[in-house]
């Protein structure tokens, strides 16, 4: 029996039926894992699948008839966008119909605006501020811990927090949120399970502002394809008839790919599926070169450029790295990396710091990888992205 085709998903998190692979990490995150009452952050380079894997473990805890909620935090900017946006969210789930009129009431008390002189204003921006943020978190605490058992997937986590950070009182709020969520999670028989998903930015932040205490929270690894995956995802993508990928030309994708994320293996086998059916090309290896170097001029690598502006004060540093790594494709030590970014003998110290954080981050976010002590791309097609814009 042939297998069910795959859509190509190539800018958007793959759920249902779309979903491939993963079976042993999903069965063993649920048994050994949520249901031993702990929750996870998702640790995975940018692109790896972690949304694609948390909605994936959303599916599989509402088949055991767990309640879900999966929350998005990439356009939440403050406190109360984040309340207004987890009302909206848990009153459009299916079951929230089936909950009773006490959880109905704890709902409807959950404010993120209030009145002032006959006004109504924005709860976060008044002097009650601290009043209003108690009783509703409270209240969301009391909520969710009401419905039975949960599992809730927070998203693009590293992103909100920046964006608190950036506001007045910023550390306080995020540390109130965090405490927050701590709180939940070490609460004594809690019906409530957490899946975080974020990149390497997450130990910028607990690094430079000291919260490490409130992220106790289990790392749960999600990396590329193993090379038998790739190989059967490739060949069960919904492509064009006219696209009958033989092994050799499999083989052929994936050894310009070398590390097999299924973004990466879509997006190529997506341009390849453009050249056929649009231009009229005929499936060769050829082709499968031509669809590889219309990606590294394009702009759908241009996100892992843009994405380095969230380093800080590390994004100087790590282009630097970057620059330097695309140069010699057998990668650079740790050594020659130091002596290329020190402009004085006098700066050492100060640099060896800069360049650990800043590989800490490359390597942890899938630019980098270190092999026999030297720092290379991860991924061919990075590299040649990064070698044609710079």
């Amino acid at each position: 029996m042939a297998m069910e085709k795959k859509s190509i998903k190539t800018g958007i998190p793959v759920e249902g039926d779309d979903f491939y692979g993963r079976e042993k990490e999903l069965d063993y995150a649920w048994k050994t894992h949520i249901l031993n009452g702990n929750s996870l952050i998702l640790s995975a380079p940018r692109k790896a699948g972690k949304s694609s894997f948390s909605k994936k473990m959303l599916e599989l805890a509402e088949d055991k008839g767990w309640k879900t909620l999966y929350l998005d935090l990439q356009g939440i900017s403050t406190e109360s966008d984040f309340v207004r946006y987890f009302k909206e969210e848990l009153k459009s789930k299916k079951w929230w119909n089936k909950v009773g009129k006490a959880i109905v009431n704890i709902y409807e008390s959950i404010t993120f605006e209030i009145e002032v002189k006959g006004k109504i204003i924005d709860a976060t921006l008044t002097n009650k501020h601290d009043v209003w943020r108690n009783d509703t978190y409270g209240a969301i605490m009391k909520l969710i811990e009401s419905i039975g058992d949960t599992l809730i997937a927070i998203d693009e986590l590293s992103i909100y927090l920046n964006h608190l950070l950036k506001q007045e009182n910023g550390k306080e709020k995020v540390e109130y949120f965090l405490g927050w969520l701590r709180k939940i999670r070490d609460t004594k028989g809690t019906k409530t399970r957490w899946i975080f998903c974020s990149s390497a930015e997450i130990a910028i932040l607990a690094d430079k502002y000291q919260l490490s205490k409130y992220m106790n929270i289990l790392s749960f690894p999600i990396d590329a394809f193993f090379e038998d995956e790739a190989k059967d995802f490739i060949s069960i993508l919904a492509v064009d008839d006219k696209v009958q990928f033989t092994k050799e030309n499999i083989q052929h994708i994936l050894d310009k790919l070398v590390w097999y994320l299924p973004f990466f293996i879509q997006i190529l086998v997506e341009k390849i599926n453009f050249l056929i059916c649009v231009e009229n090309q005929t499936l060769s290896n050829d082709i499968i070169d031509e669809a590889y170097n219309r990606l590294i001029i394009g702009d759908h690598l241009k996100y892992w450029d843009e994405r380095l502006k969230n380093y800080g004060e590390f994004e100087d540093s790590a282009r630097k790295i970057l620059k330097l790594c695309t140069e010699i494709p057998t990668g650079r030590s740790r050594e020659d990396l130091l002596a290329n970014l020190s402009a004085k003998k006098s700066d050492i110290e100060k640099t060896e710091t800069i360049l650990a954080r800043s590989l800490y981050i490359l390597k942890n976010d899938g630019y980098l990888i270190e092999n026999n002590g030297k720092y290379m791309f991860r991924s061919p097609l990075l590299r040649d992205f990064w070698l044609n814009r710079k």
